[in-house]
């Protein structure tokens, strides 16, 4: 679905301009809707955005869900939700837009075989194990979701991976309903996953066509706890040691 050399096909990503009516429509509700810490409101910006528009995989999506409402699915196993998946790359975060979402984007492993589906984060603020971090940047992508028929499942830190679930499209981490704030960053990410995969005859379909991409959001980080003046002197610091101290602090790590 690429061209040659890898770049995404002209007309897929659909530029938006943060702060638009358009943005401030279809863009920014999905991702301030789906914040799990309060302090995420204030500490993102938002500086440029794409919507994606893939005829072939939003064909897809609505066969998924045409297909579904005959099958008999309710109409909360139809409800429509949005995940999202952090980049660091803007050439990997983009061809999304083209590829669909496809396994080996995730290192989570706990819900499902990750060759067999593939992972995206319920919260548009818990998109890593680590916490962010003052500075922070990357690249998000707004996933617009089916969830259909969904089992709980115990996690599995394993490599005998759990196996796709017949008669259900997706997995969640039955400690799910336990997470908050106040969860570890690694757990809060790791239970906060939607596993989503589609088994028709013959194995799995991939990219899963309940798994649609809809927009690629550029973000910046901004940790309103920690004083301009303190960030400053921790960069200078870091470039400047004194004289007969001896500092590894090029690299700061925060622990949460």
């Amino acid at each position: 679905m690429e061209s040659d050399n890898g770049a995404v096909r002209e007309g897929v990503l659909v530029p938006v301009l943060p702060g638009s009516k358009n943005f401030d429509n279809s863009i920014r509700p999905p991702l301030q809707n789906s914040y799990m810490y309060k302090e995420s409101k204030q500490s993102f910006r938002y500086n440029s955005a794409f919507l994606i528009n893939n005829a072939t995989l939003q064909e897809r999506y609505e066969a998924f869900r045409t297909k579904r409402r005959d099958m008999g699915y309710t109409e909360e196993e139809m409800e429509e939700s949005y995940g999202f998946l952090l980049f660091d790359d803007e050439n990997k975060a983009n061809r999304v837009g083209e590829t669909g979402v496809v396994p080996g984007h995730s290192t989570c492993t706990t819900l499902g075989d990750p060759s067999k589906g593939v992972y995206v984060s319920k919260y548009s603020d818990c998109l890593d194990l680590n916490r962010w971090y003052h500075g922070k940047s990357g690249y998000i992508a707004i996933i617009r979701l089916t969830k259909g028929r969904v089992r709980e499942v115990t996690e599995n830190y394993t490599v005998n991976y759990t196996s796709p679930s017949n008669g259900f499209d997706c997995h969640v981490s039955e400690q799910l309903s336990s997470v908050s704030a106040n969860t570890s960053s690694f757990l809060a990410f790791e239970r906060t996953q939607y596993y989503m995969y589609e088994l028709p005859v013959g194995g799995a379909v991939q990219p899963p066509s309940h798994v649609c991409p809809f927009a690629v959001v550029a973000f910046s980080y901004w940790d309103t706890k920690t004083p301009a003046s303190e960030d400053k002197e921790k960069r200078y610091t870091s470039l400047f040691p004194l004289v007969g101290f001896v500092t590894n602090d090029i690299m700061l790590t925060r622990k949460y």
